[in-house]
């Protein structure tokens, strides 16, 4: 009788410690599932504070209406002749920006063009150029460039 409830009682041990285990693994994988959620979220509202600087760093739309005057007196600041039109807009996504693509023409010295292109570069707007045209006339060159204008 003795040795049976020894068998029973080790079987029983047996099973409880199995039981044991797993509600170890079970709560051991709990806890990483929580860990990692809390990491995603944490991450997720950092994310959302960088894309909002970014869209912070655009201008809207509507701003981009003082785009060509703020162009045009970069030019002037550079002693350059100015000429600017708006071609095309291609409307932000949520994952993309806006684009505006625009052409501008001038006349001057190369090195007022220069000074004025490290002008665009240091301005508030996020400029890119498809194309530069500089073709010399006398002393003076006669500019063209497509370029476009990012946007929120």
């Amino acid at each position: 009788f003795l040795a049976a409830f020894l068998l029973l009682l080790g079987w029983d041990i047996s099973s409880r410690t199995a039981m044991i285990r797993k509600q170890r693994q079970d709560l051991s994988l709990r806890s990483q599932a929580i860990n990692s959620l809390t990491l995603l979220r944490s991450e997720g509202e950092r994310s959302e504070n960088i894309f909002q600087a970014v869209r912070d760093f655009l201008p809207t739309s509507d701003q981009l209406i003082s785009f060509p005057n703020a162009m045009e007196n970069l030019a002037k600041s550079s002693q350059l002749g100015f000429g600017f039109s708006f071609n095309a807009e291609v409307p932000a996504s949520e994952s993309e920006p806006g684009i505006n693509y625009f052409t501008l023409t001038s006349s001057g010295a190369y090195n007022n063009f220069i000074n004025f292109l490290k002008a665009v570069e240091r301005g508030k707007y996020f400029v890119g150029f498809d194309l530069m045209e500089l073709n010399k006339q006398d002393k003076d060159f006669q500019i063209l460039m497509k370029g476009r204008v990012y946007s929120q």
